[in-house]
């Protein structure tokens, strides 16, 4: 999840109070060559893996994404719901979420797993995800320009945030032709939370399609000529040949080849045939293995 204000000299000035909310003794930094990392003394243990893997996921986000940025990251760790609200500059933030990235001030929070219901929370996931969002801003130079289904995609690309509720959407979507125009999500998400699922899982397909579709290499092209400032559209142009309408109709269409044929996996019938032919194929090797031994013992008695 990323959220842009528009004071950024504030949310600096904010950032670096944080650890002051808890007490001195209570709260830890330790830093890695591009990190600074702050949580309370009880967290030690969950971000132990963290920090240690920090580095590592920074080298793999920069790779993919083809450009490198520059700064400090500091990683603020929320011991509570509380001060997880608390810390955000405006003092709201989603219920849902569990990690705020902001580019234009290089600074991630995230909510302890402890602060979470049954502390179900995968924080290195979770991390992965924001430093996206902050990779991304920063190429952008912290612009709001950035258009919402590369920075989601990108985000969900890079912390593999998938599973088979995202597929069951996106599969009933192309079969009944409810896609989401991409102008629409290249501006913002829906608000509806059904319309918003499906937005975060045709961004998801969109970073796929031009990475496999068209090589690491030109999405890394992409990335660079589109964040000097040029338009979408003429990056699309030069980079990949087509037009804007051109380039959502190939991804459309890539989107039918992939999930057309989900749906007839899936079905009852599917499953029984497939059952069906799994016992057949396992009583006709029976047999095969059952014939092949009396001929043995027909031959041992020959033998004899």
């Amino acid at each position: 999840m990323v959220l842009r204000i528009k004071y950024p000299i504030i949310l600096l000035g904010i950032c670096l109070l944080l650890p002051l909310m808890s007490s001195a003794a209570d709260f830890k930094a330790t830093e890695t060559p591009h990190f600074a990392f702050f949580f309370h003394a009880r967290d030690r243990r969950i971000m132990r893996s963290l920090i240690d893997e920090a580095e590592v996921v920074r080298r793999e986000v920069v790779k993919d994404l083809g450009t490198d940025f520059s700064g400090i990251t500091r990683v603020y760790l929320a011991p509570s719901a509380r001060e997880y609200r608390e810390m955000q500059p405006d003092r709201w933030v989603p219920s849902w979420s569990a990690g705020v990235a902001y580019p234009r001030s290089n600074v991630i929070i995230l909510k302890s797993p402890r602060a979470i219901r049954g502390g179900r929370m995968d924080l290195n996931r979770v991390f992965k995800h924001e430093l996206t969002h902050i990779a991304v801003g920063r190429a952008f130079r912290g612009t709001e320009r950035v258009p919402r289904w590369l920075d989601e995609g990108l985000a969900m690309y890079e912390s593999r945030e998938w599973d088979l509720s995202r597929i069951s959407t996106i599969t009933r979507a192309v079969l009944t032709d409810s896609l989401i125009p991409l102008a629409e999500i290249t501006i913002g998400f829906p608000e509806d939370a059904g319309r918003a699922e499906l937005a975060y899982a045709q961004s998801f397909y969109l970073v796929t399609f031009l990475v496999s579709k068209y090589g690491r290499e030109n999405f890394h092209r992409f990335i660079r000529k589109y964040s000097t400032g040029k338009s979408l559209e003429d990056v699309l142009l030069v980079v990949y040949g087509l037009r804007w309408n051109e380039f959502e109709e190939r991804w459309r269409d890539y989107l039918k080849l992939r999930f057309s044929w989900f749906p007839i996996i899936t079905s009852t019938t599917t499953l029984w045939f497939l059952i069906s032919m799994v016992f057949i194929i396992g009583y006709v090797r029976k047999r095969r293995a059952g014939k092949r031994l009396l001929e043995e013992w027909e031959r041992e008695e020959g033998d004899l």
